[in-house]
């Protein structure tokens, strides 16, 4: 239980993170910018489902 709370807090670190970059790849027109917070959102969300597997099929997908 207690480890699964640690699990929750970093899923809480991890949307603070995605949602900081989605607000940052929406505020900018340059292209370079958005390719690299795009993979950087991918990778937080990689992350985040590694933390749950069995919760959601973002594992299964790869």
């Amino acid at each position: 239980m207690i480890q699964e709370a640690r699990m929750c807090d970093l899923c809480r670190e991890l949307d603070y993170k995605i949602e900081a970059c989605r607000r940052l790849e929406n505020s900018t027109n340059d292209e370079l910018t958005r390719e690299a917070v795009a993979d950087l959102i991918r990778e937080y969300e990689e992350d985040k489902a590694k933390l749950h597997p069995n919760q959601s099929g973002e594992t299964s997908r790869s």
